[in-house]
C-alpha cells in the first residue's frame, strides 16, 4: 500500500477541523482517513509553532527567542563570539610565523 503524503494546506485543514467545538477528533480521524497517532502529531507541531506567526522578523531578539535561542544567545551575539575567536586566531597563527622564523 503506497503511502499518502499530504500537503501543509491539507495538514492545516485536519487541524483546524480537529480544533472545532462541535467537531471531535475521531469523526475528523474518520472523515479523511487519518490514525489519532497522525491528528495528534500534526496538531502538536501546529502549537508548536504557531509562535512564529506573530514574531516581528525585523527585531533579532523576537526572532531568536523563536527560534530558540536562549536571552544571551542572540545570533548576533553568536556571531560576535566568533569573531572575536577568529581574531584571536590570526594573532596566534601570526605570533606563530614569527616564533617560527626565529
Amino acid at each position: 500500500m503506497k503511502r499518502r503524503t499530504y500537503t501543509a494546506r491539507e495538514k492545516l485543514q485536519v487541524v483546524l477541523e480537529s480544533l472545532q467545538r462541535d467537531t471531535t477528533i475521531e469523526a475528523v480521524r474518520r472523515k479523511y482517513g487519518l490514525s489519532n497517532s497522525v491528528i495528534q502529531r500534526w496538531r502538536s507541531e501546529f502549537f508548536k509553532r504557531a509562535e512564529e506567526v506573530f514574531v516581528d522578523k525585523r527585531d533579532p531578539r523576537s526572532r531568536a527567542a523563536a527560534l530558540g535561542y536562549e536571552p544571551g544567545q542572540s545570533p548576533d551575539e553568536l556571531k560576535k563570539i566568533i569573531g572575536e575567536y577568529a581574531t584571536q586566531l590570526e594573532i596566534l597563527k601570526k605570533a606563530e610565523g614569527l616564533l617560527g622564523a626565529k
